[in-house]
């Protein structure tokens, strides 16, 4: 029951984020998440292959949403200074302009979880956070 409550209403989620962000900003919820990947990291900046892993999306998919984002200046991609078969991609200005305009907008529609108030929310984090762990998401969000 837990798992298939989750699941309904991560498609329910899904659906209000995607057209919310389609109607507002001409965004899907990848790009969305990825321009917010990307603001959150320290620099602004990471390795394509770890959008990838944080989005839990293949690769190629981070590299459409890439040239999607790049070509309205949202974000840039450039070579590690390290490692030259490694690409970065960074957030610019606009990018983090557009993902706070989304952000602000996507908190009034409750993320898609009408009815969530902030003290359930962190509770809900606190009560998956150990199930995460176990299953080996060892994201810093938790």
């Amino acid at each position: 029951m837990a798992m298939r409550s989750l699941m309904r209403l991560q498609q329910h989620m899904t659906s209000v984020l995607e057209h919310e962000l389609k109607k507002h900003f001409e965004m899907n919820l990848t790009d969305y998440l990825m321009l917010k990947t990307l603001q959150m990291s320290d620099e602004g900046t990471r390795l394509l292959s770890r959008v990838a892993w944080h989005l839990l999306v293949h690769a190629t998919t981070v590299t459409i949403a890439t040239d999607r984002l790049e070509a309205r200046g949202l974000l840039y991609r450039h070579a590690h200074p390290r490692d030259r078969r490694a690409t970065c991609v960074t957030i610019t200005e606009q990018g983090k302009a557009v993902v706070d305009s989304a952000t602000e907008m996507l908190g009034r529609c409750g993320f898609g979880m009408p009815g969530l108030d902030a003290d359930t929310a962190r509770v809900l984090v606190e009560l998956l956070a150990p199930v995460r762990r176990t299953a080996g998401d060892l994201d810093r969000s938790h």
